[in-house]
C-alpha cells in the first residue's frame, strides 16, 4: 500500500465516520481458490462483531497480534501465511464485517469493482457476513459517487 493511502485508511479508521470493531490491513483474499500463492488483497476488513481495536500495524494497537509477527518475515512467512493459519481456526467465525478499499486523489469506478470481487473473495474464504463496503477518498467524483449509490458502496471523502 502506498503511503498516501496508508495515511488516507489510517485517518478514516481513527474517524467517527469509521464502524468500530477490530481492524486488519491488506487482508489476503481468495486464499481458498486455486494456486496457493494467487491471491488479492482487501485494503482493509473491519471486524464489528468484536471490540474496537486498531490494526496491528498501528503502533499505538494494544490488542492480541492474531495475525501480524514482526518475525513472520524474517523465517519466511508472509501475511497470507498468516491469514491462511488463522483461517483454520474457529476465532473468528461468524463475523459480521465492513471492507474498506481507498484511494488516494480521485476514487475510480475500477476501484468500486474491485471492492465488489474483494467482497465475493472475501466470502469464498471466511464464514463472514458482509455487512458494509466502504470506498475511501480524498477527491470527490460525481461518476464514482454515482456507482456507489447504485451499488450500494459508501463513499467516503477524508482529507
Amino acid at each position: 500500500m502506498t503511503g498516501d493511502r496508508r495515511a488516507l485508511l489510517e485517518a478514516f479508521i481513527r474517524s467517527d465516520v469509521s464502524p468500530d470493531g477490530k481492524w486488519w490491513l491488506d487482508v489476503p483474499v481468495g486464499l481458498s481458490i486455486g494456486d496457493p500463492d494467487t491471491y488479492a488483497t482487501v485494503d482493509a476488513v473491519c471486524l464489528t462483531s468484536r471490540d474496537p481495536e486498531l490494526p496491528e500495524e498501528f503502533p499505538d494497537h494494544d490488542g492480541v497480534p492474531y495475525v501480524y509477527h514482526e518475525v513472520d518475515a524474517e523465517i519466511g512467512l508472509g501475511k497470507a501465511d498468516a491469514f491462511r493459519a488463522l483461517r483454520e481456526t474457529d476465532t473468528f467465525d461468524g463475523a459480521s464485517v465492513v471492507l474498506v478499499g481507498a484511494e488516494s486523489g480521485a476514487s475510480s469506478v475500477g476501484t468500486v469493482g474491485d471492492l465488489l470481487a474483494h467482497q465475493e473473495l472475501l466470502e469464498a474464504d471466511w464464514d463472514w457476513t458482509v455487512e458494509e463496503r466502504v470506498l475511501v477518498s480524498d477527491t470527490d467524483s460525481d461518476h464514482v459517487t454515482h456507482v456507489c449509490r447504485a451499488l450500494s458502496v459508501r463513499p467516503v471523502r477524508v482529507a
